[in-house]
């Protein structure tokens, strides 16, 4: 297996293109024949994506063009003066945080793309390191947020006392006091309703999206936000709706027992977790927004 790229020097014009563009400095032309001085690269393909003669592939098995089952795709680069800005910003902005989910199946090929298009985003060094864990099924769903009922009881039980309330800075800082000021009433209500049957964590959706890594990439954290927030807008063009779920994420950190049972490695992160499902809902305008602070120096 070839870790870096392969030139086929018979098409190759030697235009030097690649060799410019390398972020690495990995590509030299020697004796008139471009080649890379490593055996391993960063696998950015940034010298794959300017060679007009296709003198420069890779190992299949090492990268490859993604593949969807669910809609016809055809690659094709499009060139800035050929987007519509109108257009895009009109798609980007339609997309909405949904909280009301049908009861409808969900087909697994769907998550497949889903993933596909979420990991064609940008990541720190170009790490990849991202992993997805898909619980598909609103019972599974379901039982998943039973688990967090049972960790949030425990972290609300000690908020609500006063004395371990006080003290808890003197071992952990104002996290406590923090979380009983701006979470406190929030959890107790979805507490109470998850008692009646009601999910108010995952809004009684489909499935749930988990991106997950290793902590040792550059930007773990960021590479989770670009890839799930690629599936969020391609999920929007399905009929899909999507919803980020912080309470989740910071629960499977603080709890191995649910980390474990998910089966997510102990050393790795939950980043972003995702509710997904078909919703109902149509929306006439766009969402307003708070003023933007803005500083150019």
């Amino acid at each position: 297996m070839i870790k870096t790229a392969i030139i086929d020097n018979r098409l190759c014009i030697r235009c030097g293109k690649c060799i410019q563009i390398c972020p690495k400095d990995v590509l030299e032309l020697k004796n008139n024949v471009v080649l890379s001085t490593v055996e391993e690269c960063m696998l950015c393909s940034h010298c794959y994506s300017v060679c007009s003669t296709q003198a420069i592939h890779f190992d299949e098995n090492v990268l490859h063009t993604p593949l969807f089952k669910t809609f016809k795709y055809t690659p094709k680069v499009i060139a800035k003066d050929e987007i519509d800005k109108n257009n895009f910003v009109n798609i980007i902005r339609s997309r909405r945080s949904i909280r009301n989910f049908k009861k409808e199946a969900i087909d697994d090929s769907i998550f497949n793309d889903l993933v596909s298009f979420g990991i064609s985003a940008p990541s720190g060094s170009n790490c990849q390191n991202w992993e997805f864990l898909i619980i598909n099924g609103n019972k599974k769903v379901w039982n998943l947020a039973s688990k967090f009922k049972d960790f949030f009881k425990k972290i609300n039980k000690y908020a609500k006392n006063p004395l371990i309330r006080n003290l808890s800075p003197l071992f952990m800082g104002n996290k406590l006091k923090k979380y009983y000021k701006n979470n406190f009433k929030s959890v107790e209500t979805a507490l109470d309703e998850a008692e009646k049957g009601n999910d108010l964590l995952f809004h009684g959706s489909e499935a749930v999206i988990i991106c997950h890594s290793k902590e040792d990439g550059s930007t773990p954290l960021e590479d989770a936000q670009y890839a799930t927030y690629n599936m969020t807008l391609l999920a929007y063009t399905m009929g899909l709706g999507t919803c980020y779920i912080g309470y989740a994420v910071e629960a499977i950190n603080k709890s191995s027992e649910i980390q474990k049972e998910l089966g997510i490695p102990i050393k790795n992160k939950v980043h972003a977790v995702l509710s997904i499902g078909y919703y109902d809902n149509t929306f006439i305008n766009h969402p307003l927004r708070k003023p933007k602070k803005i500083k150019i120096i």
